[in-house]
């Protein structure tokens, strides 16, 4: 299973299941699902999950730890020229989707906690 740390943009990780190596290491993030996807199944390990809100919705940044290929491999993505297993791919956005999720509900349950605090 890979390692995520689920944030948001007001407070702390609520669960940190994976530390990074180094403190310094530059991350890249992306906002879709299947790009997502085609990066784990590439290899690519997902860093952070951060949930924004925007207007009236939720949307969930996944970040990736820039490993120097990462940008040839996102241009494959964009250029339609993406080949990968379907098998894995399917179970890559069935983790990524887990991982989005997980931070959606870890956000709502946040904010609850932060609104009833208030009151």
């Amino acid at each position: 299973m890979l390692g995520v740390k689920y944030t948001t943009r007001n407070a702390r990780a609520e669960g940190l299941l994976h530390k990074p190596k180094e403190a310094t290491m530059s991350l890249k993030h992306v906002t879709d699902l299947y790009e997502a996807a085609y990066l784990v199944t590439e290899g690519y390990r997902i860093e952070e999950v951060e949930c924004i809100p925007i207007s009236r919705t939720l949307a969930c940044r996944i970040s990736f730890r820039d490993e120097g290929e990462i940008e040839k491999t996102q241009s494959v993505f964009y250029s339609k020229a993406a080949c990968v297993n379907l098998h894995a791919f399917r179970q890559a956005y069935g983790q990524v989707n887990g991982f989005v999720h997980t931070a959606k509900k870890s956000y709502e349950k946040e904010r609850k906690e932060l609104a009833g605090g208030e009151a």
